[in-house]
């Protein structure tokens, strides 16, 4: 009988919305460090060999709108986090916003996508520097996206269902 209930709860559990979870926190990790970098005056990023780190953080596409890149990249992963927590509560699915949350998080994630896309570009072919971090942002993001195809799928049976 243990073992029946080990399965069920094993089951039971949402690796998806784990790995987006993780994903999430790692993302927030990483705009967290590259916004210290950005914001503390004195601050160098650990960029490796390379000095590709502290090239792209003086450019003149460090900013958006007067706002530091990596503020941007912390507010983004902080909407995915928040959608990514909403999505698994009850108030959340007896209401019936779970396609409309999933929907919320492929669309923050496929404009995360668009503009880390945008940035490698601007880092490849006119800046000509890499920031090991900003692609590891971009990497993060992309996988989040890929996750949030997966996840809107499998929220189309909840609606259609219902």
């Amino acid at each position: 009988m243990s073992t029946l209930v080990a399965r069920l709860k094993l089951s039971s559990f949402n690796w998806l919305a784990f790995c987006m979870f993780i994903l999430t926190v790692a993302g927030l990790g990483v705009s967290g460090y590259l916004m210290w970098g950005y914001t503390v005056p004195g601050a160098t990023l650990s960029c490796g060999a390379s000095s590709g780190c502290e090239t792209v953080k003086n450019s003149a596409y460090a900013n958006l709108a007067g706002i530091p890149l990596p503020v941007w990249g912390l507010v983004s992963y902080a909407v995915l986090l928040v959608l990514l927590v909403s999505q698994g509560q009850p108030i959340v699915s007896d209401r019936g916003w779970v396609p409309y949350v999933a929907l919320s998080i492929f669309g923050v994630s496929l404009a995360g996508v668009i503009y880390s896309a945008y940035l490698t570009y601007i880092e490849l072919f006119v800046i000509f520097a890499i920031c090991r971090w900003c692609v590891a942002s971009a990497i993060i993001m992309v996988a989040i996206f890929i996750l949030s195809i997966i996840n809107l799928r499998n929220n189309q049976s909840y609606y259609t269902a219902r």
